[in-house]
């Protein structure tokens, strides 16, 4: 390539563009709270058609109230199949497409593996990765058949790492990233498929770490910045994702996690 050919002009995209999320039509399941509504309030500032799905329609409407864009919000159960069908079915009467999907859903129960109960496996299974799967398929089915859309998983630094007490969260993690990458090689090339790994972050989900002082302290020491991040910290990673800026990127896990993977915590 000649260099003189090869001017900002001629680029995909301008650099101011290339983080660009107006218009786009994003669905955000898990809405109410924590990353979920990190990520609806950050889309939304940035101009993208929101859709905002959770369980609980009254913090999905509480997080809808601080958005200054169009947006829906739909009541939507991950553990159900017809509700995710009814969450695929108006965002496309409202808004003929989808551009991003953020299937975000996740429950956990930290307790030693033979502590755990046969039913508290099954209910974190069943949310964490099945529910994920059911709004991966049906979501992935309309950008399939559109040649066109950005979905994000959101999985955890426990995909990488090993950590007592947290045998059916890491074991639901670690299973959606190797769907993210099977749904990533099936769905090439007109649809990306990708992960966001966080560590702890300060969240309703690990609201039981920090109420424990020598827990969170404990914790807090496994990562390179010695602390717990923030909702908002995950925003920027999954502008970066859904965005035109990371087109050449699928079937990966951007890790948000301090630099635990990395750093391994403590000895």
């Amino acid at each position: 390539m000649n260099n003189k050919d090869w001017t900002i002009n001629n680029w995909y995209a301008t650099p101011q563009k290339m983080f660009d999320v107006e218009d786009k039509v994003t669905v955000v399941t898990g809405a109410a709270s924590g990353l979920g509504r990190a990520i609806a309030l950050g889309f939304g500032a940035l101009g993208a058609k929101l859709v905002l799905a959770d369980l609980n329609t009254d913090g999905a409407e509480e997080t809808a109230a601080e958005i200054d864009v169009e947006k829906i919000v739909v009541k939507c159960d991950v553990s159900r199949l017809e509700d995710v069908q009814n969450l695929l079915k108006q965002t496309l009467d409202h808004y003929k497409r989808v551009d991003v999907s953020f299937n975000i859903p996740g429950i956990n129960v930290r307790k030693p593996a033979l502590e755990l109960t046969y039913d508290e496996w099954d209910s974190v299974i069943e949310i964490n990765l099945k529910g994920v799967f059911r709004c991966a398929k049906e979501i992935g089915k309309v950008m399939v058949d559109q040649k066109k859309g950005s979905m994000i998983n959101m999985a955890s630094v426990f995909s990488e790492i090993v950590m007592p007490r947290q045998v059916a969260y890491a074991s639901t993690k670690g299973a959606i990233r190797q769907m993210t990458r099977v749904l990533a090689a099936e769905w090439a090339p007109h649809v990306r498929v990708n992960a966001i790994g966080p560590c702890y972050m300060e969240t309703p989900l690990v609201k039981q770490v920090m109420e424990n002082k020598e827990w969170y302290e404990k914790v807090k020491r496994q990562n390179m910045l010695q602390r717990f991040g923030k909702p908002e910290e995950v925003v920027g990673p999954s502008i970066f994702l859904a965005s035109e800026a990371s087109r050449l990127i699928t079937g990966f896990m951007l890790l948000v996690d301090a630099g635990w993977h990395c750093y391994g915590g403590e000895v």
